[in-house]
C-alpha cells in the first residue's frame, strides 16, 4: 500500500470568533482524512482553545458544539494508524472537555481506524452516502487482536453511542452480527453466542448485519434505524435544523490566531536551486531562533526549475515544529513549476486577478516530472489536495477528469490509469466510477475555477485583507538574512526600475565616451549596471553568460567608437551581444517552447527597442539642455567657435601685421621678404615695384599670403 499522509484543515479560517455561551451558536472543524499525528496535535490544541472560550462551570448545561466534519475528497481514511486514531479518540473523550458537545459528521464512507474518533463523539449525524467499514483492514489478516478490540470497546463505552457487539463486528469481520426485534418492538444487538442463543429462544424478528462471508457495513441507513446516528443530514441548513443552531461560526485557527508568531516569504522572480536554498535556510533560522511559527508565503512567480520548486513545497507541506503552519497567498500569477509551490500551503488563497498554473517561465518535460511524480503525490496528500490536478497543472499533457463514484456519490479527480492504480480488480473498479467532464488546466486557473475544484481556501484583494482576514496579530515582517538584499529584491520587484536602470547607464556611458575624462557619468553607468544585474541575479534571471554577453557588447562597442571606427563588425556584433545579453536576463529561458515565453520573449524585445529609442531621445535632449543649466554646464563641452577652429587650423597666423608698417629687405617683384622688427616674413606687393630698404604697410593677410603697399 502507497504511503499516504494527511493534512488536517478548518473550514474556516478568516476570522477570529470568541466562542458565546449561546448554545445556538456551534463551531466546526474539518479533518481531511487519513488521520495522522499532526492531526491529532491540531484537532487537540482546537477543541482546547473552544473548551477555554465556553463555560468552565461543569454544573452549567450550557455547551458548545463543535462538529467535526470527516473529510475523505481524495481517500476513505483507510491509511490511518491505530495509534494516530486512539490518540484522536482519547483526546476527544478528555474530562476537559466536558463543556463541549462534540459531533462527528460524516457524509461519505469512512475505512479503515479513521471510524475510531467517531466512537468518541456525544452526537453523530450522517449524509445519505455515508457509510462505515472496513475497519480493521490495517490490521493482520483484517481482523483485529485482543488489545484493539479492548481499545474500541474502551471508547465506545466512554460515550455510549455504538453499542459493543456492533463493536467488536467492527473489528472483527468474521464475528455474525444480529440486530433482533422483540413482538413488543423491544430491538437489542446480539453477536456470535448470544446470537446463537436468541434464536433458540424464538420470540424474536432477526436482521441479519454481518456474517463471516459478509462484513460489516454500517450504511447510513443502518446508523439511522439502530439510532447511532442521530440525525441525517445532506446539506448546511440541514445540519444546522437537526442540531437545533443558529449558525456555525468559524473559530481561530490556533495555530495562527493571537499566539501566532508570523513571518512573510516571499517567493518572487524565477525559482532556482540556489534562490530555493537562501529561502529555506531564512525560514530555518527564523523559526529555530523562535522569531517564527507561522509562515505567510507570497508567490508570484512564472516559475523556473521544478525539481528547486518541488524542494520548496516539501518543506510547506510537512511542516514540522517548531513551524506550525504555512499559508499561501497568490499575489499575481504563480506558473508552471510555482504552482506546486503555491498548492503546498494550506491555507491558501488568491488575488482575484491571480492565475494559477499554466505555462511559465520554463517547459516542464515529462521525462523531469516522471522521477518526481512520488514527492508531488507526497505533497499533495500532504495538504489534502488531488494529487492528479497538481501533476495536471504541472503537465498539461494529462488528461484529468472528475469522477463520480455509482454507488456512493464520492466525487474524485483523476486521470483513467491513476484511478484504477491500486484497484485489485481494475476493471470492477473502473466500472464504479462514472467519468465526467475534462479538468481544463493547459491555460491556468483563475481563482475562481481554483476555488470551484477546492485547490485554495478563498480570495483575497490584497496581503493586508489577507492578514486582517487572518486575523494575524501583526503584519507578517519579511524573512531575509540581510535587510539590504530585501532592499533591493523590493526595488526590483517594482515594475520598470530594471529597465530604467539600464537606460540611465547606458546614456551615462554615452556621456563618458563623448566626454572621456569627465569620470561622473562613468560612475553613474558602473553603478546602474551593477544594480542592473544585482536585481536580475536575485530574481534568478541572470547568470554569468548575460553578464559576460553585455561585457563584451559593450567592449566590441567601445573597440568599433576608439580603436577602428568605420569597420562596422565590432559595432554590429556589440550591438548583438548587448541586446542578448539584456533580453537573457529578463527570462529563465533561451529559446521559447510555449505561449508564455513567446509573449515575455516579445515583451523583453520590445522593452529593448523602447529602451536604446528612449536613450537617443534622452542624449538629444542632454545635448540641448545641459550646457543651459549651471549645475550639469560642467558635464559637457561647450560648442567650439567656427572661426576659432579655422584659425587653430592654419599653419601660421599673420592676423597681427595687418596695418603694420615695415622695411623692405629684398625687392618686392611682386613677391619678396620684409622685416617687422625682429622678425622677417614673406610678403606679395599691390602690384607696385618696390625696392630694398622702401618702407610698406600690410594691407590685407590670407593665411599665409600676406599682402603690401608702398607708404608714401
Amino acid at each position: 500500500m502507497a504511503r499516504i499522509s494527511i493534512a488536517f484543515v478548518f473550514a474556516c479560517v478568516l476570522t477570529t470568533v470568541a466562542i458565546a455561551e449561546d448554545s445556538k451558536q456551534g463551531v466546526s472543524i474539518d479533518v481531511t482524512l487519513p488521520i495522522t499525528s499532526r492531526v491529532v496535535s491540531v484537532v487537540g490544541e482546537t477543541l482546547r482553545t473552544v473548551a477555554e472560550s465556553g463555560s468552565t462551570d461543569l454544573e452549567s448545561t450550557v455547551r458548545t458544539t463543535v462538529v467535526l466534519r470527516f473529510r475523505s475528497e481524495e481517500n476513505d481514511g483507510s491509511a490511518t494508524q491505530f495509534e494516530d486514531a486512539l490518540k484522536l479518540a482519547r483526546s476527544m473523550a478528555s474530562p476537559a472537555f466536558r463543556n463541549l458537545r462534540i459531533v462527528s459528521y460524516i457524509d461519505s464512507p469512512i475505512r479503515g481506524h479513521a471510524a475510531l474518533p467517531i466512537l468518541g463523539s456525544d452526537v453523530l449525524v450522517v449524509g445519505t452516502s455515508a457509510s462505515i467499514a472496513d475497519t480493521a483492514i490495517n490490521e493482520p489478516d483484517g481482523t483485529a487482536d485482543a488489545t484493539v478490540l479492548a481499545s474500541y470497546l474502551a471508547i465506545a463505552e466512554r460515550r455510549g453511542l455504538f453499542p459493543a457487539p456492533v463493536v467488536t463486528a467492527m473489528v472483527r469481520p468474521g464475528e455474525e452480527l444480529v440486530l433482533a426485534t422483540t413482538l413488543d418492538g423491544k430491538r437489542k444487538f446480539a453477536i456470535g453466542d448470544e446470537a446463537i442463543e436468541l434464536r433458540r429462544g424464538g420470540g424474536w424478528q432477526e436482521d441479519l448485519w454481518a456474517s463471516a462471508d459478509q462484513p460489516l457495513v454500517l450504511s447510513a441507513a443502518r446508523l439511522r434505524s439502530s439510532r447511532i446516528a442521530s440525525f441525517s443530514a445532506d446539506s448546511e441548513d440541514e445540519l444546522l435544523q437537526t442540531l437545533d443552531l443558529a449558525g456555525l461560526a468559524p473559530i481561530a485557527d490556533p495555530l495562527i490566531g493571537t499566539e501566532a508568531l508570523t513571518g512573510m516569504l516571499e517567493v518572487s522572480g524565477a525559482i532556482s536551486t540556489d534562490r530555493v536554498h537562501r529561502w529555506e535556510l531564512n525560514l530555518a533560522k527564523a523559526t529555530d531562533a523562535g522569531e517564527v511559527n507561522t509562515v505567510l508565503v507570497i508567490v508570484d512567480s512564472s516559475g523556473g526549475e521544478l525539481s528547486a520548486s518541488v524542494t520548496l513545497a516539501g518543506t510547506l507541506s510537512s511542516t514540522q515544529p517548531p513551524l506550525r503552519r504555512a499559508i499561501g497567498f497568490v499575489q499575481n500569477e504563480s506558473r508552471g513549476d510555482a504552482s506546486v509551490i503555491a498548492l503546498s500551503c494550506k491555507p491558501l488563497y488568491m488575488h482575484p486577478d491571480a492565475r494559477l498554473g499554466g505555462p511559465g517561465g520554463q517547459s516542464i518535460d515529462p521525462s523531469v516530472r516522471s522521477p518526481l511524480d512520488e514527492a508531488i503525490e507526497q505533497i499533495a496528500s500532504d495538504v489534502g489536495r488531488p494529487a492528479a490536478l497538481l501533476r495536471g497543472i504541472l503537465d498539461p499533457s494529462l488528461k484529468v477528469y472528475r469522477y463520480k463514484n455509482i454507488k456512493t456519490g464520492q466525487v474524485r479527480y483523476s486521470t483513467e490509469d491513476d484511478l484504477v492504480r491500486v484497484a485489485d480488480d481494475p476493471e470492477v473498479e473502473r466500472q464504479l466510477w462514472q467519468r465526467g467532464e475534462l479538468i481544463e488546466l493547459e491555460k491556468g486557473l483563475t481563482a475562481t475555477q481554483a476555488q470551484e475544484l477546492g485547490l485554495i481556501e478563498g480570495q483575497a484583494s490584497s496581503i493586508d485583507d489577507l492578514t486582517k482576514a487572518l486575523a494575524l496579530p501583526s503584519a507578517p515582517q519579511p524573512i531575509v538574512d540581510r535587510g539590504l538584499i530585501h532592499f533591493v529584491e523590493w526595488v526590483g520587484g517594482l515594475k520598470g526600475v530594471a529597465v530604467l536602470l539600464l537606460m540611465v547607464g547606458l546614456v551615462a556611458m554615452s556621456m563618458e565616451a563623448g566626454a572621456p575624462g569627465i569620470s561622473i557619468p562613468g560612475f553613474v553607468a558602473m553603478i546602474c549596471f551593477a544594480m542592473y544585474f544585482w536585481i536580475q541575479f536575485l530574481n534568478g534571471t541572470a547568470q554569468w553568460l548575460e553578464v559576460l554577453a553585455f561585457a563584451l557588447g559593450l567592449l566590441c562597442i567601445g573597440i568599433e567608437l576608439f580603436i577602428v571606427p568605420g569597420v562596422g563588425v565590432f559595432g554590429i556584433g556589440g550591438l548583438c551581444l548587448l541586446v542578448l545579453g539584456v533580453v537573457l536576463t529578463s527570462q529563465t529561458f533561451v529559446i521559447p517552447r510555449n505561449t508564455y515565453q513567446f509573449e515575455q520573449l516579445t515583451r523583453n524585445l520590445w522593452l529593448v527597442v523602447g529602451g536604446f529609442g528612449s536613450i537617443i531621445v534622452g542624449l538629444t535632449l542632454l545635448r540641448i539642455l545641459m550646457p543651459k543649466r549651471t549645475l550639469l554646464k560642467h558635464l559637457a563641452l561647450e560648442t567650439p567657435d567656427g572661426e576659432m577652429i579655422e584659425r587653430a587650423e592654419r599653419l601660421s597666423d599673420y592676423e597681427y601685421l595687418v596695418d603694420r608698417v615695415g622695411e623692405a629687405t629684398t625687392p618686392l617683384r611682386p613677391s619678396g621678404k620684409v622685416r617687422f622688427g625682429n622678425e622677417i616674413v614673406s610678403v606679395i606687393s599691390d602690384g607696385t615695384p618696390i625696392g630694398p630698404g622702401d618702407s610698406v604697410r600690410v594691407i590685407a593677410v590670407m593665411g599665409n599670403r600676406i599682402v603690401v603697399e608702398p607708404v608714401e
